[in-house]
């Protein structure tokens, strides 16, 4: 009897640790294209420049959400895991933690759904 209490107790410790896990995980997922879009970020400033950019709009369950992303200076960055669908605004800036240093920033149309994963960014 002792075995199938502790067995049920690890079992309902370990849901609870997937729950919070999920809690913790960010924006979540969305089915490829379906319902959102990843951004994927091309910095086309000076290499060494820019180091993050902010996002912020609305995730594919239509939630508010604003996030701070380390950046590729001078190259790509997929930011992956986070979706986003509508009006996307998108901060660009020379300190990596997204606080100072604001140096572009745009809107971008995020598509409901595509055929593709990702909608691409470009800064300047």
């Amino acid at each position: 009897m002792s075995k199938n209490i502790a067995a049920r107790a690890a079992m309902a410790a370990g849901g609870l640790a997937l729950a919070t896990a999920g809690l913790f995980a960010g924006a979540g997922t969305a089915a490829a294209g379906s319902s959102g879009q990843q951004i994927s970020y091309t910095d086309h400033a000076t290499p060494g420049v820019r180091h993050s950019i902010e996002l912020y709009g609305y995730n594919h369950n239509g939630e508010e959400s604003l996030g701070c992303f380390t950046i590729n200076s001078g190259g790509t960055t997929n930011i992956g895991g986070w979706w986003w669908r509508g009006d996307l605004v998108v901060k660009a800036f020379n300190t990596s933690n997204c606080t100072n240093g604001y140096s572009w920033g745009t809107h971008v149309a995020v598509p409901y759904s595509q055929t593709g994963d990702w909608t691409y960014v470009t800064g300047y």
